[in-house]
């Protein structure tokens, strides 16, 4: 892409599914292709990119375009538990195209599944921050300011509907992320050493879930 194209933020749609799951997929593995320990594409999509487009999940988002583009995007719900029901609204779509053998990688991809149900993190109350949020940027948009642009768009909506607090997870690893959501003020929940990711990184991570009060004056 040319170097002066100007980065443009918009609310996300719906036809922007195939766009933002390339996003998700080619930074899903701290920073870079989540292949190395998710090997099935479509499934990831299915997991953390349709839910938030599903009508009803109380889906929220932005993208980030340069070029006519989408080089990032922040995705979350307004409502823990809407969100839960859509995500299970897919299990049986998705086990019917596994045993039709139309999801392929699939039963590699249960191993990382299988790791994160083992190594979670005890999570914030949801009647404290019922929303959450996803960021994801590709290199070209890393630096421009796209991160801050989309998580200021963000909580500005999530303020404007009267949400009282957000929580995302996050790892020590990814600096820049961290700096971002602590300068518009969020804090650490809860921090712990885990081995979820060492089957492909070869060390142990640092796993952070994070929560910003939103009845609270904006930083």
């Amino acid at each position: 892409m040319p170097a002066d194209e100007s980065l443009t933020l918009r609310p996300v749609r719906r036809t922007d599914a195939g766009a933002l799951a390339q996003v998700a997929y080619a930074t899903g593995f701290f920073g870079e292709s989540a292949r190395r320990f998710f090997p099935s594409r479509a499934l990831f999509a299915a997991l953390w990119v349709t839910p938030y487009l599903t009508p009803g999940a109380g889906g929220l988002g932005f993208v980030a375009e340069r070029g006519g583009q989408v080089v990032g995007y922040i995705l979350g719900s307004v409502d823990q538990r809407r969100y839960a029901l859509a995500l299970a609204a897919q299990v049986p779509g998705l086990l019917w195209r596994l045993l039709t053998g139309r999801l392929p990688g699939a039963l590699a991809s249960l191993r990382y599944l299988l790791r994160a149900a083992r190594f979670g993190l005890p999570a914030p109350p949801t009647s404290r921050y019922p929303a959450h949020l996803h960021l994801n940027l590709l290199p070209e948009a890393r630096g421009l300011g796209a991160g801050g642009a989309l998580l200021d768009a963000f909580l500005a909506e999530l303020r404007s509907r009267h949400v009282p607090g957000v929580q995302l997870s996050t790892t020590r690893r990814n600096v820049a992320a961290v700096h971002l959501y602590v300068r518009r003020g969020f804090r650490e929940w809860v921090s712990r050493r885990t081995s979820l990711w060492k089957p492909w990184s070869g060390q142990e991570e640092e796993h952070l879930i994070m929560v910003l009060d939103l009845t609270r004056e904006a930083p």
